[in-house]
């Protein structure tokens, strides 16, 4: 997504902003539309599962996707707010909650942050309070770049089950649900295992999944399991999926029955066979 954002609007300026569900925006909304609105984006960027729009001022728009946010394009809507009157040319995409209306002088792009859920957050910062917020997230390193001795040590501290861990994002940065029991299952490791237990092998041999697992994703475009699409349309990841989302099917690499279990309140799927 963030790849997608960048080769779209990297060198382009806000030239509008529109807003129709203002919970999304944890920033003074008085001055949200108005800072942004000029801006120049010199890039956009990910931080863990944070997507950063970087401005030539030095100031940043961080947006956090929750379960359901996603960037989308289309025409540029005429009708301030949603409208169900409203023909397509004029209409906001369905569950739009903001618009963002990009330009070079020759070329416009319209961007709307979706959300069916609307748990996402979109927050603006100056150059003086950016570094301050990322700060206080306390994120640990990104999954990949985070070296083998690194990851081993972060985790080998924790007593909780190695599943739970690799979902802190104060211990690693960007593995979500679906990549954690896919990484998982590729390094033959039980979602209930003691992170503590592990031996620097099996902390090795999980952290190449979850890199591989990761990247292959990226140049899929991620995985669309309900109604996630990037920019450029829908992820086939999907198609390349093992375990997650199949418990009581059959496991792809011995046949027997894949399990569905409940981690640190998130379903988590593995093979009891395979993985130990």
């Amino acid at each position: 997504m963030a790849s997608d954002l960048n080769r779209l609007v990297a060198g382009k300026t806000i030239e509008d902003v529109k807003v129709s569900f203002w919970p999304i925006v944890a920033t003074d909304h008085d001055s949200f539309i108005k800072h942004l609105i000029g801006q120049k984006v010199r890039s956009v960027t990910r931080l863990g599962k944070w997507v950063k729009f970087n401005f030539r001022s030095e100031s940043s728009l961080l947006a956090h996707l929750k379960m359901t946010g996603q960037f989308i394009s289309g025409p540029w809507p005429s009708d301030e707010f949603p409208n169900k009157f409203s023909d397509a040319s004029s209409a906001w995409p369905p569950h739009a909650r903001a618009a963002f209306l990009f330009s070079d002088g020759k070329r416009k792009e319209a961007i709307f942050y979706s959300d069916v859920r609307k748990f996402g957050r979109l927050r603006l910062f100056d150059k003086s309070s950016v570094d301050g917020f990322l700060k206080s997230l306390k994120l640990g390193p990104d999954a990949l770049t985070i070296s083998r001795q690194d990851f081993h040590n972060r985790i080998v501290g924790s007593k909780k089950p190695i599943k739970q861990v690799l979902l802190d994002q104060t211990v690693l940065a960007g593995l979500g649900n679906i990549y954690a029991d896919e990484s998982l299952f590729a390094a033959g490791l039980s979602p209930h295992r003691k992170a503590r237990e592990l031996a620097e092998q099996e902390s090795g041999r999980l952290l190449v999944e979850i890199k591989r697992i990761l990247i292959e994703a990226i140049e899929n475009r991620g995985s669309t399991v309900d109604n996630y699409q990037s920019l450029e349309g829908p992820g086939s990841y999907q198609s390349s999926h093992q375990v997650y989302g199949k418990g009581g099917r059959l496991c792809p690499k011995c046949s027997g029955a894949l399990v569905r279990t409940i981690i640190g309140g998130r379903s988590s799927v593995h093979c009891p066979n395979c993985q130990s």
